[in-house]
């Protein structure tokens, strides 16, 4: 009798207290496995997550060509960055003559370095452990840079310059000086590519000023809508200059004289000590491009 109740009441349990009971069992039954087999539980997404990410890193395509660019600042009457360099550099054959004199007409200054830079560049590089000159006008000389990877007709922005909140400045062409608000310099350099080992850089000085906004932007296919300045292009200061891999492009002002319009892309007058800016551009590497076939 005491069996038979027993089973009587049990049979009276709703459906959900059954699956309940089923679940715990089960449950008990794993634990006891495994323990007795001396398995242990494992955080496997943790495991995988602390060893390596599972997405793999982006490499860049078999085409894409890699730009280092550096900036160096020193004080602006540092003889070593505003004339011991460009005595040591190619400045003759970087450009036709016609393209250097309206850039020196504006203040810039350019020049082409081969594989093994000079001295002057090496200490404002930082190759040389001696990196200050004998006038001893120049502070330890900060550099910052980064890579760039661009595909041949590809373009990129090389900010040379603070941004400033506000400034006044004679553009070229003009009579009256034009106040501009958040003012960027920016030489924009698109990349042609010429041969295995070979690239072209086509240059233009740009002034991006007032706020971002929503502009139409010319894509690959259709004009697009993106947040952007306004942008004054100096098309007339835009020179072009061939780099072989490791050769190096490097950029500057001649002067620091406000009214050439190359010191606001290179040198900064806020600052305790006023500053000179130089951009170097260097072809680091690129990839080569194999024939499928061969005759």
């Amino acid at each position: 009798m005491a069996v038979s109740s027993t089973v009587r009441v049990i049979s009276l349990l709703p459906c959900s207290m059954w699956r309940v009971i089923r679940q715990i069992s089960t449950l008990l039954i794993l634990f006891a496995l495994c323990f007795q087999g001396g398995c242990h539980i494992v955080d496997t997404h943790r495991e995988q997550s602390e060893s390596k990410s599972l997405l793999n890193p982006i490499r860049p395509g078999m085409e894409a060509v890699q730009i280092d660019v550096i900036y160096i600042e020193r004080d602006v009457d540092d003889p070593l960055l505003s004339s011991l360099v460009w005595d040591e550099v190619d400045t003759i054959g970087t450009v036709n003559l016609e393209t250097r004199s309206r850039l020196r007409h504006s203040g810039f200054r350019i020049g082409l370095v081969g594989l093994t830079p000079p001295r002057s560049l090496q200490r404002l590089l930082g190759i040389k452990h001696d990196i200050t000159d004998s006038a001893g006008t120049s502070r330890h000389n900060e550099m910052v840079g980064r890579t760039i990877h661009l595909r041949s007709g590809g373009e990129a922005e090389i900010l040379t310059s603070n941004i400033q909140p506000v400034i006044s400045m004679k553009l070229p062409g003009d009579s009256e000086p034009t106040v501009l608000y958040n003012a960027r310099f920016i030489l924009r350099t698109e990349l042609e590519r010429l041969q295995d080992g070979w690239i072209k850089l086509h240059i233009i000085p740009e002034i991006h000023h007032g706020s971002s906004e929503l502009r139409p932007i010319a894509g690959v296919s259709r004009w697009e809508l993106k947040p952007q300045q306004e942008i004054i292009s100096l098309r007339d200061l835009k020179f072009s200059v061939s780099l072989n891999v490791g050769e190096m492009l490097i950029v500057s002002s001649e002067s620091s004289e406000l009214d050439k319009i190359a010191s606001q892309f290179f040198v900064n007058h806020n600052g305790q000590r006023s500053q000179r800016r130089m951009v170097v551009i260097r072809l680091t590497d690129m990839k080569k491009i194999k024939p499928l076939y061969k005759n």
